[in-house]
């Protein structure tokens, strides 16, 4: 099958070579000519866990032009993987969709054979139905279900996984606009996925289910992070004895189960803030989704009170931040509370360090020359009293060696290491786990004292 894919960012980039990689001649779009000249150089346009390899090595069937019309007249699937950003009420921008739709639509019109368009992007229940599909008859001049199908199709994935997540989805869901649609949808995700059947339904129930999904997890990270917090001030308690136990029961799972720091990137905070909007423009309240929001915007803050406890108790003005994106394996701190933190810290009058070993742009961005930038663990070391592990990455799992005999705290809200493999000279505070509580027990027993 020849397909094209409109947009050629961190998701684009990635289902165009994901499809290459499966044998289909993929044609990609992308009004940014960088990334269309990267891709025709065999080169990856975006920087994501493995993309420059898959994309080297399918080179032969991946080629990208600017021209959206031409694209499609060369292709039978289009999938639409365009931004949608929020808006300030929670809801979401379609525009980038409905402009690349005029086009798609100009080429149906010339187009004698059928053409299934495909929107992967995000957007809120009614948006197919009432701007999207609409913008599609217009430019074309055809009604759908005729000469042309739509389906609503959304990736779950995960920035720095993407690839992984293309290749080994969860489940599949998929909602068309009518039986032919559904039937070439149904047939083009055999090639990709052989026999795993996608869960068919209404568009707007695959576009209620993308935004719900979202929410759903967000709520399971930070009910697993409160339960961190209230650990942490109870004696002896220990969020991962907690998380661990209650996690094996089938209700709950042990997926997106532990403490640690609030959700980030550029979908958790938006999909759960959509499903709030969405429900009001229904008539409706969600005022889970709005505590989750609520909820998660407060862990910044805690989690420097604490540290400025521990800094002042230790006599310490200088913290190195290991880690500052949203996650593990990827450059990325949209919504990173590693960030917020580092903020408020720097605001406190600490000295702040950070080392990032994906992408340290976006902090010296912000803070300029208000903060040292350590190009190994080994530097930021040497930069730093306290080690905050503000990313779970693996990497940082090395720290205590590269401290080795020197006196150091590390403060972690992950619980990354066992206190007893630890030597002596390093002081280990792992959040969560009743330290809050052990001092305020102390303080109680020496004042009966």
């Amino acid at each position: 099958m020849k397909v094209s894919v409109i947009g050629l960012g961190k998701l684009g980039a990635c289902y165009a070579a994901f499809c290459a990689e499966r044998g289909h001649d993929v044609i990609g779009v992308d009004v940014n000519k960088k990334n269309v000249d990267a891709i025709n150089r065999g080169e990856a346009p975006v920087e994501e866990t493995d993309l420059a390899r898959y994309v080297e090595r399918n080179k032969k069937r991946l080629r990208a032009t600017l021209d959206i019309e031409k694209a499609v007249r060369e292709s039978d699937i289009s999938l639409i993987v365009v931004p949608t950003p929020s808006n300030k009420d929670g809801s979401f921008s379609v525009d980038f969709v409905t402009s690349a739709c005029k086009s798609i639509g100009k080429a149906i019109a010339k187009k004698k054979s059928y053409h299934l368009v495909t929107l992967v992007s995000t957007v809120l229940p009614g948006d197919s139905r009432e701007q999207i599909i609409p913008a599609l008859e217009r430019a074309s001049g055809k009604k759908i279900g005729e000469q042309f199908g739509y389906v609503y199709a959304p990736s779950l994935i995960a920035i720095g996984d993407i690839l992984h997540n293309l290749e080994e989805p969860d489940f599949l869901f998929l909602g068309a606009s009518d039986e032919k649609a559904n039937h070439v949808m149904t047939r083009f995700y055999e090639t990709l996925y052989a026999a795993r059947e996608p869960e068919h339904m209404s568009i707007e129930s695959a576009e209620l289910a993308k935004i719900s999904l979202n929410a759903y997890v967000t709520m399971k990270i930070t009910f697993a992070n409160v339960l961190g917090s209230l650990s942490e001030r109870i004696p002896n308690a220990d969020v991962d004895e907690i998380t661990t136990a209650i996690g094996k029961d089938k209700r709950v799972g042990r997926h997106y189960f532990k403490s640690g720091l609030g959700y980030g990137g550029p979908c958790f905070p938006r999909d759960n803030f959509a499903f709030a909007y969405t429900a009001k423009k229904r008539g409706l309240r969600a005022p889970v989704a709005l505590a989750v929001h609520a909820t998660n915007k407060e862990i910044p803050l805690q989690t420097a009170t604490f540290l400025d406890q521990i800094m002042k108790k230790a006599g310490a003005t200088r913290i190195g931040f290991l880690g500052v994106s949203y996650k593990p394996k990827t450059p990325y701190t949209e919504e990173s509370q590693a960030l917020q933190i580092a903020k408020i810290m720097r605001k406190k009058g600490y000295a702040i360090a950070i080392y990032e070993p994906l992408n340290l742009n976006e902090a010296k961005s912000i803070f300029a020359t208000t903060a040292a930038y350590a190009s190994s663990m080994k530097e930021l070391v040497r930069m730093s009293d306290v080690l905050f592990v503000s990313n779970p990455d693996g990497l940082f799992k090395e720290i205590p060696k590269v401290i080795g005999t020197q006196k150091r705290i590390i403060v972690d809200p992950w619980g990354m290491f066992e206190k007893e493999s630890l030597r002596k000279n390093i002081s280990y505070v792992p959040i969560g786990r009743g330290s809050l509580g052990k001092a305020r027990l102390t303080a109680t027993a020496r004042k009966k004292r």
